[in-house]
């Protein structure tokens, strides 16, 4: 009986010294001084340069950059807008999609 005790009372320690050192690990992250738990881990660079170099990085890189540059860029013969709203006037000019370039 008295080794189960001695077994029970290990096992608890063990269970508070792990307990502690995750405050302990804890606190430090909050300070900033370690990445333990919480906080987002940074990329290796090993990594990082591994994925540059590989063909599907390069051209996953290449379709990200060509889609930006779509999305940034505006045809030039855009027709103007059909609905013109003043609100200082309290005026709405509509123009009619036929191509009439008057106002009503």
């Amino acid at each position: 009986m008295g080794t189960l005790f001695w077994v029970a009372g290990v096992v608890i320690a063990l269970c508070v010294a792990v307990f502690l050192a995750d405050r302990v690990l804890l606190a430090m992250e909050a300070r900033g001084w370690i990445y333990w738990r919480k906080t987002k881990r940074l990329s290796s660079i090993g990594v990082d340069l591994v994925q540059e170099g590989s063909p599907g990085a390069q051209a996953a890189k290449r379709a990200m950059e060509q889609e930006r540059v779509r999305k940034n860029v505006r045809p030039a013969a855009d027709p103007p807008a059909p609905l013109r709203v003043d609100l200082d006037a309290g005026t709405v000019h509509i123009r009619r999609q036929d191509g009439d370039a008057r106002e009503q």
